[in-house]
């Protein structure tokens, strides 16, 4: 099955093939953006649970911009966990992994790792990181406590978390994907939206993935990027937060 009717460069871990009986359900965006849903006949009751994909995309529409693919999908697996595979999300057929959170989280990616891909696996940081910060501002938004309560949560075990992989732009290879790489850069982004307010942060936010679309970016050219369009000389404090032992004090 073919997602996109447009051809688009796609980082070759963003691709997977699955076989099966499986059973298709159409939907569309607010934004006109044709949507996807592959489900195994056995389970095509699962497709509800996907329901609130258009509203999630709406969403992020809303802070980084027009969706920047042609087409979207989601495809249920025999698996726990999520994967943000280009234009036709991979999901496991959990409640978690087909919760509207963890949705948004692998839409996020569409902007933050699937237009944008780090040149290094050491900066996978930037993908997680992010959409791991919006997936946070989204559950604030659904649930009964603020995201400065989610990131108060997070931060009670990043720093352990940080301890056992190692820093996020600098883990040890042996705990590759391990948490990590989520919760300490997405940590980090709350901070400099504090520092940068929010006009500001969500401004570069936005832009970041629209002046880099189709390209791949290294730790120095996003974080020089980031001092530059800020104004701010940002260099330690990214430093301090991805390459660490331990987690910066925050504000």
């Amino acid at each position: 099955m073919i997602c996109s009717n447009k051809a688009e460069p796609a980082a070759s871990y963003l691709m997977t093939i699955a076989t099966g009986d499986y059973v298709l359900t159409e939907d569309e965006s607010a934004s006109g953006v044709p949507i996807q849903y592959w489900v195994p006949r056995e389970r095509q009751r699962l497709a509800r649970t996907l329901a609130a994909t258009p509203e999630g995309l709406t969403w992020l529409e809303e802070i980084l911009g027009p969706y920047p693919f042609d087409t979207l999908g989601i495809l249920l697996v025999d698996s726990e966990s999520g994967m943000e595979t280009q234009t036709m999300v991979t999901l496991g057929m959990t409640d978690y992994a087909t919760s509207p959170a963890v949705v948004v989280h692998e839409l996020a990616h569409h902007w933050w790792g699937d237009d944008v891909t780090p040149s290094d696996w050491r900066d996978v940081w930037m993908n997680e990181g992010m959409a791991m910060y919006l997936q946070g501002m989204w559950e604030a938004e659904q649930e009964d406590y603020t995201l400065e309560q989610l990131m108060d949560y997070w931060a009670s075990f990043e720093d352990e978390e940080r301890a056992a992989a190692g820093p996020p732009a600098n883990y040890d290879p042996a705990t590759f994907g391990e948490s990590n790489i989520y919760y300490g850069p997405a940590l980090m982004w709350h901070e400099l939206r504090r520092d940068l307010g929010d006009e500001l942060f969500f401004e570069l936010v936005r832009a970041w993935p629209a002046e880099h679309q189709n390209a791949t970016s290294s730790y120095d050219e996003i974080t020089a990027w980031w001092s530059e369009r800020s104004g701010r000389d940002l260099a330690g404090f990214f430093d301090d937060w991805l390459l660490g032992e331990t987690t910066p004090p925050r504000g």
